[in-house]
């Protein structure tokens, strides 16, 4: 891994597990993807039934979390959103653990894989036309149609926002994975230097050092800021099912 930073993003094939036609394979992908979610729906639980009156260290950074969320969707989605805020409470707590989790020595990066990315991308993007049909029938076609636009150009306008619009899963989905992508690449490039800076001449080691551990806070910031910005895209598409135009 010192030479090839793109080793770093390799699914491994575990254990070669079958049923019949389905293929059950265990990946290293498959598996963190397991633990994670399993870790989350653990650490939940369990501070949950330890919640107190006077919230202890993880309580309070969990009702920071849930806030800090919760005001999201209510400044994008507004009231209307309020039933879905588990949904996107939950996918930004998984999307951050997923992020964080290529910062760990020899882990994997989930997110750094586009299928993982998009699958999410697209099963909202499918899931909020679900909603805006339900819940706003015809009407939901209004987000195609701009209001007060001139009759010669909504034929045009519409194509332009059809387009837009079925390119949100796209954009949201390729976002996320080329900024995990390029971020670990960076900071694996920066690792080998340092190392072997280290083994050629200590002197020039340091500030090497001093670089590859601010790449390393500013990996930490990013996967807080994707998963801020996918949260904060789907309560805007939320507000597009949700709210007439």
């Amino acid at each position: 891994m010192l030479f090839n930073p793109f080793e770093q993003f390799e699914i491994i094939l575990l254990g070669s597990f079958g049923f019949n036609s389905f293929d059950l394979s265990l990946t290293n992908l498959s598996l963190l993807t397991i633990v994670i979610s399993l870790l989350l729906i653990s650490l939940t639980s369990l501070i949950v039934k330890s919640s107190t009156f006077i919230p202890n260290n993880w309580q309070y950074l969990v009702e920071i979390i849930y806030q800090f969320v919760f005001s999201i969707v209510a400044e994008q989605a507004g009231r209307k959103g309020f039933a879905y805020f588990p949904h996107l409470f939950t996918i930004f707590n998984l999307i951050l653990l997923y992020n964080l989790s290529g910062l760990v020595p020899f882990s994997f990066t989930v997110s750094s894989h586009v299928i993982i990315t998009f699958t999410l991308a697209l099963s909202y993007f499918i899931a909020w036309i679900i909603v805006g049909i339900i819940k706003l029938g015809p009407k939901f076609l209004g987000v195609f149609c701009p209001k007060n636009m001139p009759l010669w150009l909504l034929p045009l306008l519409i194509c332009v926002e059809f387009l837009s619009f079925s390119l949100r899963p796209i954009s949201l989905g390729v976002r996320l994975f080329a900024n995990m992508l390029a971020g670990h690449i960076l900071l694996h490039i920066l690792a080998g230097a340092f190392i072997y800076l280290m083994a050629k001449l200590i002197i020039l080691a340091i500030p090497a050092y001093a670089i590859v551990s601010a790449i390393a806070v500013l990996e930490l910031g990013i996967g807080f800021l994707q998963a801020y910005i996918f949260t904060i895209l789907l309560a805007i598409y939320l507000k597009d099912s949700l709210i007439a135009h």
